[in-house]
């Protein structure tokens, strides 16, 4: 029952003008995060430390 309140809730809340913002801020702060040249260079020295195993 309780997850059921959590879901409706958290349902509303994203279907807000609001909710709709803030999660538009975060995707937007993830892609831009993925896209930093300082992270796609770590993201570039894992893949060759897993590349060499």
């Amino acid at each position: 029952m309780t997850a059921l309140a959590v879901g409706i809730a958290l349902g509303y809340y994203l279907g807000t003008e609001k909710g709709r913002e803030q999660i538009d801020q975060a995707k937007k702060l993830a892609v831009d995060t993925w896209n930093d040249p300082r992270v796609q260079e770590k993201v570039s020295e894992v893949q060759e430390k897993v590349a060499k195993n």
